[in-house]
């Protein structure tokens, strides 16, 4: 890699708290133990944790809403909480007694999901560190994967020693070295988020590391350097099937070519147009490619 973890995260994120500045220089035996050793896998790592914690500026997430945010993010028929009017006005600008009442047992189905308990425990495990780790339960889950008592002493998940441990063994857990070689950002995005919320940031933020990181060796743009990928053949040849115009090469990466040849096939579906071939895309080729068979 041209330059070092640290010194990419200096660069391109300015204002990072100090906790993860530390991490990042002290993390080099941690990215060795989890094979983050190439620059399309440290660029996909970084992108993604640097989204999660707002350029590693978050370290807890902030429960300190206004009442009109409150029922926007947590109001009826938006979250499990359901948030009412009169209760957001009573709420807003309390953030331990938010945090009980759409985390805690204010909110008992999320409670249970989150394995939170205790009086407390929806303020004492609000998100916390690199992945936003949040619940009682996860945090003793995270800290068993990282040897690291995270549920005894949540504050640990950002201290620099062990920042990165949470990060690295979800990332180790969900084989995203694999992804990443192939420079699938939507899989590892899936993996990480469970949806692809924030999926054009994390983009900017790869398109933003890569370049820092690559060797003078290595072409301009990421996909080049990917390994090919079975999924995206089938996706080429299916293109091109269906008459892909100009023809695609099927060569199992997925560069700027192929995105604009599942644009133009989303538009002609009358399908939402992002570029990302995910699985309604998918089922549409699959459908027209059995009609015209």
């Amino acid at each position: 890699m041209a330059i070092s973890a640290f010194d990419a995260v200096s660069r391109i994120a300015p204002h990072a708290r100090e906790n993860y500045r530390e991490a990042a220089r002290q993390g080099g035996p941690l990215f060795e133990q989890h094979g983050i050793t190439t620059p399309l896998r440290m660029a996909h790592s970084l992108a993604q944790s640097l989204h999660e914690t707002g350029g590693f500026t978050i370290l807890r997430e902030n429960m300190n809403y206004s009442a009109s945010r409150l029922i926007e993010i947590f109001g009826v028929n938006r979250h499990s909480a359901a948030v009412t009017a009169s209760e957001a006005v009573k709420l807003g600008g309390f953030p331990e007694a938010i945090a009980e009442r759409v985390y805690g047992l204010g909110n008992p189905h999320k409670a249970r999901e989150l394995g939170n308990t205790q009086p407390g425990d929806g303020f004492r495990y609000r998100g916390n560190g690199v992945l936003q780790t949040t619940g009682r339960g996860n945090h003793r889950r995270m800290g068993a994967a990282c040897g690291v008592d995270l549920e005894g002493n949540p504050d640990l998940a950002v201290a620099p020693e062990h920042a990165l441990k949470p990060a690295l063994n979800e990332w180790t857990a969900n084989a995203l070295n694999t992804f990443a070689d192939k420079n699938d950002i939507r899989t590892i995005t899936l993996r990480i988020n469970g949806g692809l919320t924030g999926f054009k940031e994390r983009e900017a933020w790869f398109n933003t590391v890569w370049p820092l990181l690559k060797s003078d060796n290595q072409p301009a743009e990421a996909w080049e350097s990917s390994a090919a990928d079975d999924n995206v053949k089938w996706l080429q040849k299916a293109l091109n099937d269906l008459g892909a115009n100009p023809k695609l090469v099927v060569d199992g990466r997925y560069g700027p070519t192929t995105r604009r040849a599942v644009e133009a096939f989303q538009a002609a579906a009358r399908l939402g147009v992002d570029g990302i071939a995910g699985p309604v895309t998918e089922a549409a080729i699959k459908l027209r490619l059995s009609t015209t068979r």
